[in-house]
């Protein structure tokens, strides 16, 4: 039983979200050193709406692609290993179908109907390392994490697309005994990588700390500062969960979980340079002088947004094996889309 209950803690990572750094469960808990657990999940993620300056955006139905404007899909591996007594490595790896509504023309700029633009590949990973340092009825560990983009970030200022153009000449004729070169130029446009992530780096301390009731369920809190490299605003992050077995029988142990957390923006976001993912320019007073212009603005209300968000979950457990199919939904925010996310996953210890 205190494996799979050890198991339960492992998997009670509810939410996959490239825009959050609570990304890898297991509270306080850590795997014994040489063991080792997976998971490998699928999650489906969709919105339709938003929050901007505290209110909730509807677009009209004539702009959105089935009622939505981001469908997002990830399959994702989670493993972590134990290093030694009380100290554990686990990482996040994501692949991303991501479709967002697109309305105009890339190469024109020219409206279009609005349609599905897909743009998949890797996305942003993350690898934690976790140390427990009080035992007893009430643990309490501390994690470091941080998010990479590497895997999808590119050279050069970020751009959407990226436009190729290609030349060719020809020899055409103007009459039976003249020819002449003609210069064809052809453009074609390809979707960044770069759109997949949010590009810069960060560092996040997490405190955690949960308890066990008496081997029969669990419940954890964490609370973390989340450091942004040039990515206008750092964050806090608090996440509280648990779950309780409601069934056993022939080795299986069934278990209800809730989840709930929220993220906030500090808003100390510096002036991003071209290479940012959120680089937007709004019309300001130039510093020093009575002079407006379009300038690039830091804290711009995606990347300094905030959001609670309540996710629930069904786990069967067996042995060193355990199933999980949750949902979640955004309750409340700004500056943030309204999501609602599906997910099933699988996971294993050794």
């Amino acid at each position: 039983m205190k494996k799979m209950i050890l198991l339960c803690f492992t998997l009670a990572m509810l939410a996959v979200d490239v825009n959050n750094l609570a990304v890898a469960g297991g509270g306080p808990w850590v795997n014994k050193p040489g063991q080792f657990s997976f998971t490998f999940g699928f999650s489906r993620k969709t919105a339709g709406k938003l929050w901007r300056n505290g209110k909730l955006e509807e677009p009209a139905d004539s702009t959105l692609v089935d009622g939505l404007f981001h469908d997002f899909q990830y399959a994702y591996f989670q493993p972590e290993i134990g290093l030694m007594e009380n100290l554990s490595l686990s990482g996040n790896f994501l692949y991303l179908w991501g479709y967002e509504r697109v309305q105009s023309d890339p190469k024109t700029g020219k409206p279009v109907k609005p349609h599905w633009e897909l743009n998949h590949g890797f996305t942003d990973m993350w690898l934690n390392l976790k140390y427990q340092f009080l035992q007893g009825d009430f643990p309490m560990a501390v994690q470091v994490s941080s998010r990479f983009p590497d895997l999808y970030d590119e050279e050069g200022p970020y751009s959407r697309y990226i436009m190729r153009v290609t030349t060719r000449d020809e020899a055409v004729k103007v009459d039976d005994t003249t020819f002449k070169r003609v210069t064809y130029r052809d453009t074609t446009v390809a979707a960044s990588s770069e759109w997949r992530g949010l590009l810069k780096r960060d560092l996040g301390i997490h405190l955690l700390a949960g308890h066990s009731f008496d081997g029969n369920g669990y419940a954890q809190a964490e609370l973390a500062y989340n450091f942004r490299q040039d990515a206008y605003a750092d964050q806090v992050i608090f996440r509280a969960d648990g779950g309780y077995n409601v069934w056993q029988g022939d080795g299986f142990t069934l278990m209800p979980k809730l989840s709930f957390d929220y993220t906030a923006g500090v808003g100390n976001g510096t002036v991003p340079d071209s290479t940012d993912r959120f680089y937007f320019k709004t019309m300001q007073t130039v510093p020093g002088t009575p002079v407006q212009a379009n300038l690039p603005t830091a804290n711009y209300y995606f990347n300094d947004g905030n959001y609670g968000r309540l996710y629930g979950s069904l786990s069967l457990m067996y042995d060193k094996y355990a199933i999980e199919l949750g949902g979640g939904r955004w309750l409340f925010g700004d500056g943030a889309p309204v999501y609602t996310e599906l997910y099933a996953q699988v996971g294993v210890t050794f």
